[in-house]
């Protein structure tokens, strides 16, 4: 079945005859002591026409959906009765300003601290703009970027209704966990076969005491960018097609999808719906393969956040980068024209990007490092290979999607995820050569922090 083109496909039907062999849920058991779960998920498909986020290549704004957008909410408990929630969101990113206003106001409804909310994006460049991200890349009127800023308030508000239902739907649950292996990623800055990739699937599977599951969380390292600049439908790309496919699986069932650090990987082949149904599929195989023998989480989370600041390079380093550059002028003079109003409204460039860093541990083995900005593959890589008696789960597109986060090894080599990225996400300058160095520090500071009770 394809997509229909101008139709809108319901979420959870569009990939019956791509599903494959539905897998039995296993009976319900005995729930596991101190866990409580809740999920949830809203439509945040706008109802208008809006400039799609992710290709400076776009020539026009969306026309009509393809697949509908969601936002999604799993609520955990642990024995110690603090609530976490990760919430998802079938975007390119979210940015620092939406979720420190979503993270303050479900403090002052629910008591949760910053800590206990994460937030994540699949990356998926057929959904809208969200703010000003990457407003470089993107030739809009002032009504246009109007109607982004409404649509920006829109999503807030339900990112904290979201995320309340899911709160107030928690009941008993058991939590598990086990990891698969999708092949379709390449990276995307050397030619194949070579190039580092991380084709891991991590599986977070919760159950209540219904048969089958009540929440799958998994994640991918890939961007999620299987449809071309010349699509303007919304949908969630490969990963929006992995959730369905889930859910069409597993009925009753909410699929999460969390990005991983995927900044220099690409599906491989892609271009077309074909291509974006197979690989969903291919995505979501993966899970099935590994839902049936994922072991037990005990019941107990610790979290930790913090950010950290990644100077910019600075003075002849900087000029030397925009001389480098090779980019069409139209977007130098852009970027250029928001330098200049920034050195107007502060009086100087901004010196260092805040990079939220956060870290969930769960029953003391399984830990969920969450990373900001578009991260490359090497970061999960090395915190996999420094903590080979644990199991981490790197993620990036989290809390704050502001730029690319190369490696010492990428920001060596540069190109676009070395450092020219940085013209159209708006900021001054590319990264620094500490960059790998005070990310790494600072997860391993909160991997101790989360080793303590607290």
């Amino acid at each position: 079945m394809g997509v229909t083109i101008g139709g809108v496909i319901d979420r959870r039907g569009f990939l019956a005859a791509v599903a494959g062999t539905v897998v039995a849920g296993r009976a319900a058991e005995a729930m596991q002591p101190g866990w409580s779960a809740g999920v949830a998920e809203i439509d945040i498909t706008p109802e208008g026409s809006l400039w799609m986020a992710g290709f400076a290549a776009r020539k026009q704004p969306a026309q009509g959906v393809a697949l509908p957008l969601q936002a999604k909410a799993l609520a955990l408990r642990d024995a110690g009765q603090r609530t976490r929630v990760l919430v998802t969101a079938d975007l390119l990113g979210l940015t620092a300003r939406v979720t420190r206003r979503v993270a303050a106001e479900m403090e002052r409804r629910h008591r949760i601290a910053r800590a206990d909310i994460l937030f994540n994006a699949s990356h998926t460049h057929c959904g809208p703009i969200v703010e000003k991200q990457l407003s470089v890349a993107y030739d809009l009127s002032p009504e246009q970027w109007s109607a982004i800023g409404k649509y920006t308030a829109t999503l807030e508000g339900n990112l904290v209704t979201v995320v309340g239902q899911a709160i107030a739907r928690m009941r008993p649950a058991r939590v598990s966990y086990a990891r698969g292996e999708a092949r379709f990623a390449r990276n995307r800055r050397v030619k194949f076969p070579g190039g580092p990739v991380d084709h891991s699937v991590p599986v977070l599977r919760v159950d209540d005491d219904r048969p089958g599951p009540l929440a799958i969380v998994f994640g991918y390292a890939c961007h999620n960018t299987t449809l071309p600049a010349g699509f303007v439908q919304y949908h969630g790309d490969y990963a929006g097609v992995a959730q369905a496919a889930i859910e069409e699986r597993h009925p009753g069932v909410t699929a999460l999808f969390v990005a991983g650090c995927g900044a220099d990987a690409n599906p491989d082949p892609r271009g077309t719906l074909d291509l974006v149904q197979a690989h969903g599929a291919a995505l979501a195989d993966a899970v099935d393969r590994v839902l049936e023998n994922a072991t037990a989480v005990p019941a107990g989370l610790r979290t930790a956040y913090s950010t950290v600041d990644l100077p910019f390079a600075r003075g002849e380093a900087r000029e030397r980068w925009r001389k480098q550059l090779d980019i069409d002028p139209i977007y130098l003079k852009r970027h250029a024209a928001l330098m200049d109003a920034a050195m107007l409204r502060d009086g100087r460039l901004p010196a260092a990007q805040a990079a939220p860093i956060q870290v969930w541990r769960f029953g003391g083995s399984l830990v969920l490092v969450a990373l900001s900005g578009e991260v490359v593959v090497d970061y999960a890589l090395r915190l996999a290979r420094e903590h080979p008696d644990l199991r981490v789960w790197t993620a990036g597109y989290s809390n704050d999607v502001f730029g690319y986060v190369p490696s010492a090894r990428v920001l060596r080599e540069g190109g676009y995820e070395g450092g020219d990225a940085m013209i159209y996400y708006g900021r001054p300058a590319p990264f620094t050569d500490t960059v790998e160095t005070t990310i790494v520090g600072e997860v391993r500071r909160l991997m101790r922090e989360t080793t303590s009770s607290r």
